[in-house]
């Protein structure tokens, strides 16, 4: 019987033109090509410098897409389990219209609820990229350098840009104003500080870590993976960031946002996409911080 072993992943000389290198991740060749005289001298993932940097890594694939998904559910649900059975043991925090965020005891079960839907958003892909790669970092593609910065930045100025004008676009043909749930619930609950802090937070870094973990690192990663275009991967990664908000005065915007995050992720890797990302989210919480 016999065997075919396959080089390890790494870039190789593209078999389809002289002038390039092509990445080949173990299995097959992927769409990441960079031309020879933009490798960095020795090689290896990191080196690209071409539209795909630091190309995905490990045997993760589609397949955890659906395992990220469960778990992603699973968090939801579990958050809005906290929500009412909270509401259940304290009646008193209901003020006749809803939830009164104020209430110290409502702030704490959002902030907690929240907490777990985050968590469940990170789990699978922190938990793949070092089961089925080396880490996080190398798995989806995280490259911190002079690049990522300003890429990062400017994409962040661009995604708040798309996102307020669309937004704008958004309330005057509903004929009302359109804000972010995140920024309504948050908003109500300023009295009682310390969760108000922690959910600022959450707002400013812990929602652009996980949401780009999930969207911009392991489904973009994935589709790109499996040999797809890298705009393939951005267009679905932005519809999927855009429909996780349920928020549908608000989808158009979010959708061209995820967009907007995934060409940065494109052109600079994931680092460069979780600032942009925490630079819009920033945004937000310094306007809520002075009350607009």
């Amino acid at each position: 019987m016999t065997t075919h072993t396959h080089p390890p992943a790494g870039w190789y000389p593209d078999p389809h033109d002289p002038n390039s290198q092509r990445w080949f991740d173990g299995h097959g060749w992927t769409s990441h090509v960079v031309f020879r005289q933009a490798q960095a001298e020795g090689g290896g993932a990191g080196a690209s410098r071409s539209s795909v940097v630091a190309p995905p890594r490990g045997s993760w694939g589609l397949p955890d897409i659906g395992w990220m998904t469960l778990f992603i559910v699973g968090a939801l649900v579990a958050g809005v389990v906290i929500v009412v059975v909270g509401a259940l043991i304290n009646p008193e925090v209901f003020d006749g219209a809803g939830l009164d965020y104020n209430v110290p005891a409502v702030a704490w079960i959002l902030v907690i609820s929240q907490g777990v839907a985050m968590a469940g958003l990170a789990a699978w892909p922190l938990i793949v990229g070092r089961w089925k790669g080396d880490g996080w970092r190398a798995a989806f593609g995280f490259v911190v350098d002079g690049r990522a910065w300003w890429v990062g930045a400017v994409g962040g100025i661009a995604t708040f840009i798309v996102l307020l004008v669309l937004t704008l676009i958004s309330s005057l043909i509903l004929g009302e104003e359109v804000d972010s749930a995140a920024a309504e619930v948050v908003s109500g609950m300023s009295e009682v500080t310390l969760a108000y802090a922690i959910f600022l937070v959450f707002i400013a870094i812990g929602a652009p870590f996980v949401e780009e973990i999930s969207f911009r690192g392991l489904l973009w990663g994935a589709i790109v993976k499996r040999g797809w275009s890298p705009w393939i991967a951005t267009a679905i990664s932005g519809v999927a960031f855009g429909l996780f908000h349920f928020e549908p005065q608000r989808v158009v915007a979010l959708i061209a946002a995820g967009f907007v995050l995934g060409v940065v992720r494109h052109y600079a890797g994931l680092a460069a996409s979780m600032l942009a990302h925490c630079i819009v989210n920033s945004i937000g919480v310094f306007f809520l911080l002075l009350g607009t």
